[in-house]
């Protein structure tokens, strides 16, 4: 006997699945991009590698976004990112 109830739409599971490897795929580049940074930096001073960072993010965001609110958006999503980094470097308590 066939039901009388509407197939309800859902998103595939793969597509969530994707989602999570593009995630780590992207995590797993930024760190060896961190690395050869860390390495490029040598004894630099800290607060001189942050600065070019910063300069870095700036340009490319300026690249990326075409007009102010993209360019807020993406600026929110780096400070996420950063405040999570630091929340693991500094576990409280």
């Amino acid at each position: 006997m066939r039901s009388s109830k509407t197939p309800t739409t859902r998103k595939p599971a793969s597509a969530k699945a994707a989602g999570q490897r593009t995630a780590v795929r992207d995590l797993s580049r930024s760190q060896i991009i961190a690395r050869k940074l860390k390495q490029a930096a040598g004894n630099e001073d800290p607060a001189h590698v942050a600065g070019a960072i910063v300069i870095f993010a700036t340009e490319t965001i300026q690249r990326s976004a075409s007009n102010l609110l993209e360019a807020r958006g993406y600026l929110d999503g780096i400070r996420g990112a950063i405040d999570g980094l630091l929340k693991n470097a500094y576990v409280e308590e």
